[in-house]
Parts: C-alpha cells; sequence; structure tokens
C-alpha cells in the first residue's frame, strides 16, 4: 500500500512525533506507471482546493508498506453506490480516483500503526530513491 506525505507531516513522521498512517490509501501496483509527482497528484486527486499539493510541485515524498491486515483497508462507497461513506476531497463515494487517464482503486484505512518494513521514498520529475526505513520503532535513513 501507499499514501502521500503531505509536506507538513514528513519531519513529523521521521521524528517519531507521528506514528500512525490514517485516510486515503493506494495499492503500489495501481500506481505503477505514475511516475512523477504531477501525474500521482492528478491520478490521486490530491490537487483539490484546500490542499497543499498542485500540479505543478517539484518532489513528493510517499510511504509505502505491506498490507498484512486486508480488513483494515475499506472501499469508501458513498450512498450512490449503496454505501453510507460521506466525506471531503479526495474522497469519489464510487471507490475510484476521479482521473480520466488512469484507473486507480481508492481505499481509506482508520488509523493505525506504522508497520515494521515500512518505508518512504523520494519522487521526483527524475525519478524515485529510497528515502527512509521504519524499523518498528524509528525511521532510519536509507543506505
Amino acid at each position: 500500500m501507499q499514501k502521500v506525505i503531505p509536506p507538513r507531516l514528513l519531519v513529523p513522521y521521521l521524528a517519531g512525533k507521528r506514528t500512525i498512517i490514517s485516510g486515503y490509501v493506494y495499492r503500489v501496483q495501481d500506481c505503477g506507471r505514475l511516475t512523477t509527482p504531477q501525474s500521482l497528484v492528478e491520478a490521486l486527486d490530491l490537487g483539490f482546493d484546500g490542499s497543499e499539493l498542485t500540479r505543478d510541485v517539484p518532489e513528493l515524498y510517499v510511504m509505502r508498506w505491506y498490507a498484512r491486515d486486508i480488513d483494515t483497508y475499506v472501499v469508501p462507497y458513498g450512498p450512490h453506490m449503496g454505501g453510507d461513506w460521506s466525506d471531503s476531497p479526495p474522497f469519489t463515494g464510487n471507490g475510484f480516483t476521479t482521473s480520466r487517464e488512469h484507473v486507480v482503486p481508492q481505499f481509506q484505512t482508520m488509523p493505525m500503526p506504522i508497520p515494521a518494513g515500512a518505508e518512504i521514498v523520494h519522487l521526483t520529475k527524475a525519478g524515485e530513491r529510497s528515502f527512509a526505513g521504519y524499523d518498528g520503532l524509528t525511521w532510519r535513513p536509507a543506505s
């Protein structure tokens, strides 16, 4: 699974002041062709009004981890799809982002501890590189 880390939360995560993952998350395999910050922001609807992210963001930090307990992740269906979810963007209510170019399923997770083995990758137009790894207690710089 993966989640784009809002810029204001990167330092709190790395400093151990934020130890949970929550909100909208996406499967890595569904985002494999999204290789630039711009494509990820657009495909995941992250440039909504009030967001810290814009189409021209030069870099992103993305947390990735292996999903072990599938019951942790739910598809947020709105009433028009037979569900009872109601939320603000990037919520769509149909289980997918609004991108017309990329079909990306959308999942939601309640607050959960960051699992050991999680990593943060740094994504720029030039590509991605491993930035930090989580050992279950602290983030360590990637070697």
